[in-house]
């Protein structure tokens, strides 16, 4: 088995990933009235997120998969 034959696996693992922690972070802003905490770790969650698809397209452009 080559290693591109992991490539849909890896990305989908990231996709995936990157869905939850986006979507749990646009909840926690958009739910929560509790405070500047939840605030900032929803905003956290969506940049941690966003920055995993970054890595992906990055990983792809260099491949490393």
């Amino acid at each position: 088995m080559k290693a591109k034959d992991h490539k849909p696996i890896i990305e989908t693992i990231i996709n995936t990933t990157a869905l939850a922690l986006t979507s749990t972070g646009v909840v926690l802003l958009t739910t929560n009235n509790d405070g500047w905490f939840l605030f900032c770790k929803g905003a956290l969650l969506i940049l941690f997120g966003a920055s995993l698809e970054f890595y992906k397209y990055w990983g792809r452009k260099k491949a490393y998969w």
